[in-house]
């Protein structure tokens, strides 16, 4: 299944919203090593335009949480895009 722009924009939202998310939660936890990876995370991400592994996990954990159920859908085109790859 071929992942829309729309879909790809939206999946970049989500990637953005779950690593910065958990970099502000680890903020208020003092967990200087998550926040530290989470923004590497995304340092990469705006480099490369990817993720790799369990990453994705990540933010599909994050999107079942705050995202629709279109938006769901659409990061699941985008990660099956990335991920056949």
């Amino acid at each position: 299944m071929h992942a829309s722009p729309d879909d790809e924009a939206t999946a970049h939202l989500l990637v953005v919203a779950a690593f910065h998310d958990a970099a502000a939660k680890a903020g208020e936890q003092d967990d200087v090593s998550i926040g530290e990876f989470s923004r590497a995370v995304l340092a990469r991400f705006d480099e490369m335009g990817e993720l790799q592994g369990r990453l994705y996990d990540v933010v599909r954990s994050y999107a079942a949480k705050y995202a629709t159920f279109e938006e769901q859908a659409a990061l699941e085109r985008w990660i099956a895009e990335k991920t056949s790859r």
